[in-house]
């Protein structure tokens, strides 16, 4: 009865019948989180997210919260009275904090402190209530201005889990809060990925399924009350599906306007890990109207999991049985796994293949850090590796349309700096996602950093030749060069800045074969 990944904010009520895990508490989940960035210009005081989660269980009567902010120059605190008995499911509001008189452009550390009574007894802790995770404050970078993007640039995040999303071992923030910390952090669109294992159950019982599929009615109303046209949340859900080994994998369906049934790697009956849908079933689905995403396709798989789970990955097969050309590789913000992923899209770009790249973070909340199973009934753990909004997706559009800005193809992937590109040849330009015949071309790139990021260190074009399928590398690339192209083949661009910002560009494709 486990999910196949832990990524959510831990579950810990959830027992078999004579087992309950070590990190079982008769209280709820008590939660605080904080946005990795927050834009004053967009922001004037720094949202911090509370949630308590199972209180119907566990009821608590909320005392105070007490916020304590360390900056460079000085430290406040911050009090909230409540004195409010809370028993509901899925509790959760943002208090805001004033930071007017702190400086921009650094660092904080923030502790949140919680005072509440249960059962006439008096309990207290910090950031979380969680069993044994080790104590860190939350660091938010305090930015005067937003992140450095053009007009008609908007960054989203194109994998989350909300509150819809809540199961066994793990559980999402609601979708409102979210936008409100996507927001502070400079972000313009979210898609709403949850688990289709989680969509096709009663709103109330997360081990009982229900035909009628209120929970992923009820996501979808939800998701058309919050879209607004200065913030685009779209709905979707990761979908568990069959590749064409028979193997579990997922896929993002954003915008389709039928529920996709996949419960193969849920774990929700054992030994029931067979998936009900396969890829080559999608690609009759494509409208112009949805979107279909390769969830984290080359994800290392562990041994127990291609075991009980039945999972694997995405092959090339996969991608031309179901259509799907946009890949989100990057599901982390761990520089070894980004670069990971940036060779596999690269070995793909060289056999041939038009993918595009796509980051996000599968963040379920986590805004700050995750809290997560480690081991089931045993052991939690925290990281910050998948945290919302550390790397995202950026396209370029005359209007913040997710949808059919990504299918434009002018596409970067960032974790807060800004880097785009052109060819021109005569009269003509050839943006980020395009096609050309030309064998020559100007190069014009347009890069930008913030304090936060630091100074650009290098810039590094990349000249993939099919002839040959290898790479060439020009580094600290200049501005408005003559470049000389393949036959076949593409070029893309990165950039990095010295306090580890990341750009990776997608490619302008060549074929000047049949000229």
């Amino acid at each position: 009865m486990l999910s196949p990944f832990f990524l959510g904010y831990a579950e810990i009520h959830y027992n078999l019948k004579f087992l309950f895990p070590r990190y079982f508490k008769k209280q709820p989940e008590i939660i605080a989180d904080v946005p990795i960035r927050n834009i004053r210009s967009i922001s004037p005081r720094i949202p911090v997210l509370i949630i308590i989660k199972d209180s119907h269980l566990f009821p608590i009567k909320l005392d105070k919260i007490n916020i304590e902010i360390t900056a460079r120059e000085k430290k406040i605190s911050q009090d909230f009275y409540f004195k409010k008995y809370i028993k509901q499911n899925y509790y959760s509001f943002i208090l805001y904090l004033d930071i007017d008189s702190i400086s921009s452009e650094q660092i904080l550390d923030i502790y949140v402190f919680f005072s509440y009574q249960q059962n006439n007894k008096s309990f207290k802790c910090i950031n979380d209530n969680y069993y044994k995770l080790p104590l860190k404050p939350f660091k938010c970078y305090l930015s005067e201005n937003q992140l450095p993007y053009p007009i008609n640039w908007f960054a989203g995040e194109p994998h989350y889990h909300s509150i819809y999303t809540s199961d066994q071992v793990e559980f999402g923030a609601d979708i409102q809060s979210t936008v409100q910390i996507a927001k502070s952090i400079g972000l313009k669109w979210l898609f709403i990925t949850d688990h289709s294992y989680d969509l096709d159950d009663t709103l109330d019982d997360y081990t009982k399924k229900d035909p009628a599929l209120p929970k992923w009615k009820a996501m979808k109303k939800d998701v058309s009350k919050i879209d607004k046209e200065d913030f685009r949340v779209i709905a979707g859900e990761e979908v568990s599906i069959g590749n064409y080994k028979g193997r579990n994998v997922h896929l993002l369906a954003v915008n389709h306007d039928k529920f996709i049934e996949g419960s193969g790697d849920s774990a929700e009956e054992w030994f029931k890990n067979k998936p009900q849908r396969f890829l080559k079933e999608v690609y009759k689905l494509h409208t112009e109207d949805n979107l279909f995403i390769a969830a984290h396709p080359d994800e290392k798989v562990p041994f127990l999991q291609k075991i009980t789970l039945r999972r694997g990955n995405w092959s090339i097969k996969d991608y031309l049985e179901s259509g799907v050309n946009f890949l989100q590789i990057i599901n982390n913000s761990n520089f070894d796994s980004v670069e990971e992923s940036i060779f596999y899209w690269k070995e793909l770009l060289l056999k041939g293949y038009k993918f595009y790249l796509l980051a996000g973070n599968d963040a379920h909340g986590n805004f700050n850090v995750m809290r997560q199973i480690k081991v089931p009934f045993l052991k939690l753990f925290s990281s910050n590796d998948q945290v919302f909004g550390k790397f995202f997706t950026m396209f370029h559009f005359e209007r913040n349309e997710p949808i059919s800005g990504l299918k434009s193809g002018e596409i970067i992937v960032s974790n807060g700096p800004f880097l785009d590109f052109y060819l021109e040849s005569g009269s003509k330009k050839y943006h980020i996602g395009s096609n050309t015949k030309i064998t020559k071309g100007a190069l014009h790139y347009q890069a930008k950093t913030t304090q936060e990021f630091g100074e650009i260190n290098r810039i590094s074009l990349f000249i993939g030749d099919y002839s040959f399928r290898k790479e060439k590398i020009i580094k600290n690339v200049k501005n408005n060069i003559e470049v000389t192209l393949p036959k076949k083949g593409y070029i893309r661009m990165e950039l990095r800045t010295r306090k580890m910002g990341r750009v990776i560009t997608n490619p302008i494709w060549i074929d000047s074969s049949s000229l």
